[in-house]
């Protein structure tokens, strides 16, 4: 008969996302544990929305993060789309016909329901974009429609840190109150490697002082940490952003 070693030893998991852009977390797993990371579910379907929104904005996070967007683009129609599914094709359709003109468009996308019930869509996307183009493709499609490019002015630049990018969009999946349970929050283009690097800390060593010293030896700095109180420091995360 063979013995499972459950012996619990402490995980770092690093995410270096290049341009000093590097988020990493720490905690405890069970070595020989089939699932450490189930997830157990509420018979609150409010709690179990809760916790899906929240894996999605991290999940979104990532992919701004790893894809690189830096500008929004937004999407929008003069008919009254309340068909999300309707909405959806519609989005489909005009990514293919821009891939026949840009075959490595990326984007994260989500969509936004306005007071009068009508859907429109916010995209994540990378560096300069040809709004004409994507202007004609989009009326192609839904007829009388219209995009907007927005850029906000930094230190590089006309363009979005990616962090303030993720985190603009991600407010929108908290705003949709019609998303079913396992409906998803937001698409992207397939083919987003999002890095990922997991490290053993041996027991003895502070898993959370590991994290900040590699996370100051790949940006500079770090930024934020979030380790709960009460937990001596069992788990957490920390970044390099502000």
């Amino acid at each position: 008969m063979n013995c499972v070693d459950m012996t619990p030893q402490q995980v770092v998991t690093i995410r270096d996302y290049g341009d000093k852009f590097v988020e990493a977390s720490w905690g405890w797993s069970m070595k020989g544990s089939k699932n450490p990371g189930a997830r157990g579910k509420s018979k609150n379907r409010e709690i179990n929305i809760e916790r899906c929104n929240k894996r999605a904005k991290a999940r979104m996070r990532r992919i701004c993060m790893a894809g690189g967007f830096d500008h929004l683009v937004s999407l929008t129609y003069r008919e009254n789309i309340v068909d999300k599914e309707r909405a959806w094709k519609h989005f489909e359709k005009f990514v293919r016909r821009v891939h026949r003109y840009i075959p490595d468009w990326q984007y994260v996308v989500t969509t936004e329901q306005q007071e009068r019930g009508a859907y429109h869509f916010h995209l994540g996307v990378k560096g300069y974009q040809d709004v004409d183009l994507l202007r004609s493709l989009w009326r192609s499609v839904v007829g009388d429609g219209n995009i907007d490019v927005n850029y906000i002015k930094t230190k590089r630049g006309y363009q979005w840190k990616r962090n303030k990018l993720a985190q603009y969009l991600a407010k929108y999946i908290d705003k949709d109150m019609n998303t079913e349970l396992n409906e998803k929050r937001f698409r992207a283009s397939p083919g987003i490697v999002i890095p990922k690097r997991k490290i053993l800390v041996p027991a003895r060593f502070s898993a959370r002082d590991y994290v900040l010293y590699k996370i100051e030896c790949l940006a500079g700095k770090v930024g934020f940490v979030w380790d709960p109180e009460g937990t001596s420091n069992s788990y957490g995360w920390a970044c390099s952003w502000g």
